[in-house]
């Protein structure tokens, strides 16, 4: 079976790199996900996920200034959670992101 990419974009949204290395660490222990990166869209981040297989065209459009997530994941289950999973955590006030 084929894993699931999918890449979402979130424009004008800055995290530190240490916070979402985090972030993608946790989202990558979930059931059914196989790799996952959040990452500023500059060019040399956007290569790295390319060359990690996890960059789309959706990614590809992103801007140094906002986020890329991308996700490969066994099922589109798997892939639901992870990505309310990201939302939880990026949407958490700053004070509250751990």
């Amino acid at each position: 079976m084929t894993a699931l990419l999918i890449n979402r974009v979130r424009g004008g949204f800055y995290m530190d790199s240490v916070g979402l290395m985090r972030f993608s660490r946790t989202i990558v222990d979930l059931d059914g996900i196989k790799d996952a990166a959040l990452m500023m869209g500059t060019p040399a981040n956007k290569e790295i996920m390319a060359n990690a297989g996890l960059l789309d065209k959706d990614g590809e459009t992103a801007e140094p200034g906002d986020l890329i997530i991308g996700v490969r994941a066994t099922d589109g289950t798997a892939m639901d959670g992870a990505l309310a999973e990201i939302d939880r955590l990026l949407d958490q006030p700053t004070g509250a992101r751990t």
